[in-house]
């Protein structure tokens, strides 16, 4: 009986040692795929799909199509919707750390500001430069994908943002004060 017991726990660790074996081996194979796709994409194209610079914000997205011309049509204008999307939620990141550094006597949580806030995003649209733009074929595919870059400067948003919070002078000055601001 201890035999067969034994016999059961010695099958049950070799079977868990060749598990783990089988999944170290897809576990390279997906890290080897992944660094020959990263390896495929413009030197340009940073890691992170934002990035906040001295002066310039940018967002960095990519897309596939049939055609060239469409492939980097679409993720200009996925860069864009990254581009708006991280901006609102640095601006809540900033907001939430300027709340804490200054109170709620600061206005920072004021549902009106609140709202105004989330739609601050939208003074993104008219500022935004296209930047790099780049095609590379599709390994084993008819597709293309398409790189972009676009970015705002960081002062005229800035700028913008404020115009748009205009009724809530109050509120936008502690964020422009918080510590957290000097990271946006």
């Amino acid at each position: 009986m201890q035999r067969i017991i034994l016999s059961i726990t010695m099958l049950g660790f070799i079977g868990l040692f060749s598990i783990s074996c089988s999944g170290s081996t897809e576990m390279t194979q997906q890290q080897d795929s992944s660094q020959k796709e990263v390896s495929n994409y413009p030197s340009w194209y940073p890691q992170q799909e934002f990035v906040s610079q001295e002066s310039q914000l940018f967002a960095y997205a990519t897309a596939i199509d049939s055609d060239s011309a469409a492939s980097i049509d679409k993720a200009k204008s996925w860069a864009i919707e990254q581009l708006k999307s991280s901006v609102s939620d640095k601006l809540e990141e900033i907001r939430s750390e300027a709340l804490v550094e200054y109170g709620s006597e600061s206005g920072l949580d004021e549902a009106r500001f609140l709202m105004a806030l989330r739609k601050a995003n939208n003074a993104v649209d008219p500022l935004v430069e296209a930047g790099n733009t780049e095609t590379k074929s599709v390994e084993g595919y008819e597709s293309v994908r398409g790189f972009a870059e676009v970015s705002v400067p960081k002062d005229e948003l800035i700028d913008r943002i404020g115009k748009r919070l205009g009724g809530y002078e109050k509120a936008w000055n502690a964020m422009k004060e918080a510590k957290a601001f000097s990271e946006f």
